[in-house]
């Protein structure tokens, strides 16, 4: 795919921004009540979200700016997906799921900035945990196109929750250990 997307001219942060418009379709889908149909073109954008740094390196393209905006629309993508599913359920007459689903968001967002919070004060990786992004959408998308979706909703907003509290653990102990000169680094 790189030599054709180059051959037309197609930038990474153009395929990110395409995939966050087919996401949106695909999240208005779910949201309409077909599940399946919609979960089928969010996982069909999913290879945007591939794709956009693959040409980026292949077209040498790479830029910081291109991973900020990659990273920022990836919060816009996901978020559509709870909203659309919380949505669904009130729409249906289903207010537990469509809370449970909007703690599900909650806690997708906080697994996120929980990492950017935790890296801008240890000054090294924070991606410990067990619900990052990609095992999220995994279960999601399983869990629905098997005919349970509410499954996987009740799986993300657990998974989601824990590994917020496993990044602030990792976070404070290492900090800790900085405070009383243990390991050295950081501020």
């Amino acid at each position: 795919m790189g030599p054709i997307l180059k051959k037309a001219r197609i930038t990474p942060n153009q395929l990110t921004l395409l995939g966050v418009v087919f996401s949106f379709l695909g999240a208005a889908v779910v949201a309409s009540g077909r599940l399946r149909e919609g979960m089928a073109v969010l996982i069909f954008t999913w290879l945007f979200d591939v794709m956009d740094g693959a040409m980026a390196k292949y077209s040498g393209q790479v830029s910081r700016f291109g991973g900020f905006l990659d990273s920022v629309m990836d919060r816009y993508t996901e978020g559509a997906v709870f909203v659309a599913f919380a949505y669904h359920y009130a729409r249906t007459g289903d207010p537990l799921m469509a809370g449970v689903t909007v703690f599900a968001l909650i806690g997708a967002a906080a697994v996120s900035y929980a990492r950017a919070r935790a890296e801008n004060e240890i000054d090294s990786k924070c991606d410990v945990g067990v619900g990052a992004r990609l095992p999220r959408l995994v279960l999601i998308a399983a869990a629905t196109l098997a005919g349970w979706p509410a499954a996987g909703i009740v799986a993300v907003l657990l998974l989601s929750h824990y590994t917020v509290f496993q990044r602030i653990i990792y976070t404070r102990r290492l900090l800790e250990q900085r405070e009383r000169g243990e390991i050295t680094g950081g501020r």
